[in-house]
C-alpha cells in the first residue's frame, strides 16, 4: 500500500522524518520504501497489519513521539446506512479468504470536496472523475484496496469466490483465490490491481475489496517493496469484516459526494470470529506500563486503542471486550503494549526489569570458581593434596605462619601422630618435586581450605600456584627450553586479581623464611595484605627436591581476597584501560634489596611508589656473579596532552640516569 506522506503528516499533526519512518517499520519487520519522496510504500507482516494504513501508521509515529491518543481534526465522515442485500454471492467452502462487493449507480461524473481532492492530488492519485477516485480515496484511508468494473459487462448472478489451480490458465502464476463472474475472471485476491475507471453516467458499476487469512498467504520477507506480478500475495485488513467496512465506506461516500445509489450488496467467504473477553489483572498491567498509573487512565488508554473497558473496580480484574478486528490483543503483555503505544512509547518510565533469576549464588563459591577458570586457562593444572601430614616431614612448616600454634590429630594406632597443615604449599611442593623429577616441568595449583585452629569450622579457603621448570619447548632461536621466571608467577598473580574483581595487586618486598632474600614479597589488594609470593630458597627447594631449580610460589588467602559481586550475565562491564608503564631493567649486587631499587625508579621516573612492581627476576647465566638482574615495571598517571611515547621515553632516561648515579646498571 502506497501511503502519501502529506496525508500521513497531517494525521500526525506535523512532519514526518521520512529515514526514522522507513528504519522503524524495518525494524518491525515491515518492507518499505520512498516513491518520489511523495509516498511510502509499506508491505507489513501479517501480525502488523495495522502499519499498512494512514491511520495505523499515524497511530504507530505519534506513539514515538509521544503525542498521546489525541490526533488532528478530521472532516466529518458521511453516516453509512444499512447496505441492501440481494448480490448473490457465493464462495467455495473452507476458503481462507473473504470479498465483499456492491453494486452502485452514479448518475454523473464524481466531483470529490475541495479537501478530499487536494489529499489525492498531494499522493499522486489523478483525478478521473470516476468511482476509481473513491476506490483510491478510500483505499488509502483504511489500508484495504478495492477494485471497480462495468457490472454491465458481468454476470452478476454468478459472482463466485473460489481457488485457482496452479495450472489454471485464468489464474495468476502461483495459485490464489479468484474472484469470478460466470466463466470470467473478475480479480486475483492478492494482487493491487487499481480500480477501473468506470464512466459515472447512469451505469452499474461492481465494486469489491478483499481479505486473506494471514496463516495461509504470508508477505516474502524482505527490507523493499515487492509489487511484481509473480509476487506472493499481500495480507489486508485485520479480521475477515475489514473488506465489508471498506466496501460500506465507499457505497457512503457515493452517496454522499456522488450523489449515487447502491442497488445491491454482499459479502462471502470466511466469517469474522466472535469478540475475546479478556479479564487481566490491573496490577499486572500497571507494573508493566507505569507503576503510578491510575486505573480510570489505563481503561481509558485501552478504549482508545479499540477494545471495550467495562468501568474498572479497585481489587478487581478488569473485563476487557477484544473486537476481532484486533487479534494482536491476546494476552496482558499485548494489552500492556497496546497501552503504551497510546500514551507515548517515550512517556514510559525508564526502569530495569524485575529479576527472575532467583537468589545470587555465594559470592565465595563464586570467587573459587572464577579463580580455578583462571588458572585453567593459563595452563595450570589443578591438584588436590592431603589434609594431615606426617609430623616429621621436612615441609610441614612451609607456608604456616610463626605464630600459629600447629594443630596434631593422634591415630587409633597410638604413636602415629599426624599434623593437619597450616598451608597449601607443603602439598603442592611435593607434587612439583615429583613432578620435576619425571617431566622436568611443574605448574600446579590448589584451591583447599586450611584449618586454623582445632574448632570446628575455623577453617579459611586458600589459593597456591608453584612454576618452575620449562614452560616453553626450544627452538632455532632459544636452543633451551625457557624455564619459569618471576615474570611467569607475577602475570598468573595479576590474572587472578583479575578474576577476583580487582584492577591490579601490589607486590611490597617483605622477607619471608622459605622464600629467598631478594625474592620476597607480601601480596597487598587495595592495602591488604592477602598472602605472600616469592622465589623458594635453596635451602627449601632442596628440602622439595628440587635443589638447582627455580621455583616460584604464591598462597593468597581467599577470605581476605574478596569474591566478586554478582554482575547479570546481561550486563557487560567494560574492562578499564591500563595506565601507561615503562620497563626498565636494572643489575644490582645482592646486598641491595628490591624495595629500594623501587623507590628510586619510583622518585625518578616521577610516580607513585605502590604503581611499581617487580616484573621479573634473574640470578645467575649472564648475570655477575653476585648480582641480581630485576626487571621492574612502573605505572604513572599523565601530566600533559603531549605523545605518550615521548613521554614514556623521557622517563625511562630519566630513570636510567638516577640509577648510573647510583652506580647500578640499567637498561
Amino acid at each position: 500500500m502506497k501511503i502519501p506522506l502529506a496525508w500521513l503528516e497531517q494525521e500526525c499533526g506535523g512532519p514526518v522524518d521520512r529515514a526514522a519512518l522507513l528504519a522503524h517499520l524495518h525494524e518491525s519487520g515491515a518492507r518499505a520504501g520512498l516513491h518520489a519522496d511523495r509516498a511510502v510504500e509499506v508491505l507489513p507482516p501479517p501480525e502488523l497489519a495495522h502499519l499498512g494504513s494512514v491511520r495505523g501508521l499515524a497511530a504507530e509515529v505519534r506513539a514515538r513521539n509521544a503525542a498521546g491518543p489525541t490526533v488532528p481534526p478530521r472532516p466529518a465522515r458521511p453516516r453509512s446506512a444499512p447496505l441492501p442485500e440481494g448480490l448473490a454471492l457465493t464462495a467455495e467452502d473452507g476458503l481462507p479468504g473473504r470479498v465483499a462487493a456492491a453494486v452502485v449507480r452514479l448518475p454523473g461524473e464524481v466531483r470529490l470536496p475541495g479537501a478530499a481532492a487536494d489529499r489525492l492530488r498531494a499522493a499522486g492519485v489523478p483525478l478521473t472523475g470516476t468511482v476509481a477516485d473513491l476506490a483510491a480515496y478510500v483505499g488509502l484511508e483504511t489500508g484495504q484496496p478495492l477494485g471497480a468494473a462495468d457490472a454491465g459487462e458481468l454476470d452478476l448472478a454468478g459472482l463466485r469466490l473460489g481457488s485457482a489451480a496452479p495450472a489454471d490458465p485464468s489464474g495468476p502464476p502461483t495459485g490464489g483465490l479468484l474472484l469470478r463472474a460466470g466463466e470470467r475472471t473478475v480479480a486475483v485476491l492478492g494482487r493491487d490491481a487499481p480500480a477501473a475507471a468506470v464512466p459515472a453516467d447512469g451505469r452499474d458499476t461492481l465494486v469489491w475489496a478483499w481479505w486473506l487469512d494471514p496463516a495461509a498467504a504470508h508477505a516474502a520477507p524482505g527490507t523493499g517493496p515487492c509489487t511484481g506480478p509473480d509476487a506472493p500475495p499481500a495480507v489486508r485488513g485485520h479480521d475477515p469484516r475489514s473488506c465489508d467496512r471498506a466496501v460500506a465506506r465507499l457505497v457512503a461516500l457515493a452517496t454522499d459526494w456522488a450523489g449515487g445509489t447502491v442497488t445491491a450488496a454482499g459479502g462471502a467467504g470466511a466469517s469474522a470470529p466472535a469478540p475475546r473477553v479478556l479479564r487481566p489483572d490491573p496490577g499486572e498491567l500497571r507494573r508493566l506500563v507505569d507503576p503510578d498509573l491510575d486505573l480510570a487512565t489505563l481503561a481509558a488508554l485501552l478504549s482508545a486503542g479499540g477494545a471495550v473497558v467495562a468501568p474498572p473496580e479497585e481489587g478487581h480484574p478488569l473485563h476487557v471486550t477484544v473486537p476481532a478486528a484486533r487479534p494482536d490483543l491476546d494476552g496482558v503483555r499485548a494489552l500492556a503494549g497496546e497501552a503504551a503505544r497510546v500514551r507515548g512509547y517515550p512517556t514510559l518510565p525508564r526502569r530495569l526489569p524485575p529479576s527472575a533469576a532467583g537468589p545470587w549464588p555465594d559470592r565465595a563459591r563464586l570467587l573459587r570458581r572464577g579463580l580455578t577458570t583462571a588458572a585453567l586457562r593459563r595452563g595450570l593444572q589443578q591438584v588436590a593434596t592431603p589434609v594431615l601430614l606426617r609430623a616429621g616431614d621436612p615441609l610441614c612448616a612451609v607456608g604456616t605462619p610463626p605464630a600459629a600454634e600447629p594443630v596434631t590429630v593422634h591415630g587409633r594406632a597410638g604413636l602415629r601422630a599426624m599434623r593437619v597443615r597450616g598451608s597449601l604449599l607443603p602439598g603442592l611442593l611435593g607434587v612439583a618435586g615429583r613432578a620435576l623429577s619425571r617431566t622436568g616441568a611443574a605448574h600446579v595449583f590448589e584451591v583447599g581450605q586450611v584449618p586454623c585452629s582445632a574448632a570446628l569450622g575455623d577453617e579459611s579457603w586458600r589459593f597456591a600456584a608453584v612454576l618452575a621448570g620449562a614452560v616453553a619447548p626450544p627452538s632455532l632461536v632459544e636452543p633451551r627450553p625457557r624455564t619459569a621466571g618471576f615474570a611467569d608467577l607475577n602475570g598468573l598473580l595479576r590474572t587472578v586479581a583479575a578474576a577476583a574483581g580487582h584492577e591490579a595487586l601490589e607486590l611490597t618486598p617483605e622477607p619471608h623464611e622459605e622464600f629467598a632474600a631478594g625474592a620476597s614479597f607480601t601480596v597487598h589488594v587495595r592495602g591488604t595484605a592477602v598472602g605472600r609470593a616469592g622465589v623458594l630458597s635453596e635451602e627449601t627447594a632442596a628440602l622439595a627436591d628440587a635443589a638447582g631449580e627455580r621455583v616460584c610460589c604464591a598462597e593468597l588467602d581467599l577470605d581476605l581476597l574478596g569474591g566478586p559481586a554478582p554482575v547479570p550475565p546481561t550486563v557487560r562491564i567494560p574492562e578499564p584501560l591500563p595506565p601507561p608503564a615503562f620497563n626498565v631493567t636494572v643489575v644490582v649486587p645482592e646486598a641491595v634489596s628490591a624495595g629500594e631499587v623501587l623507590r628510586v625508579v619510583a622518585r625518578a621516573g616521577d610516580t607513585e611508589e605502590r604503581r611499581v612492581a617487580v616484573k621479573d627476576l634473574l640470578q645467575g647465566g649472564q648475570v655477575p656473579a653476585g648480582h641480581l638482574s630485576l626487571t621492574v615495571r612502573a605505572e604513572f598517571l599523565r601530566t600533559d596532552d603531549g605523545p605518550l611515547r615521548d613521554e614514556r621515553r623521557r622517563r625511562r632516561e630519566a630513570v636510567l640516569r638516577a640509577l648510573a648515579d647510583r652506580g647500578w646498571s640499567g637498561r
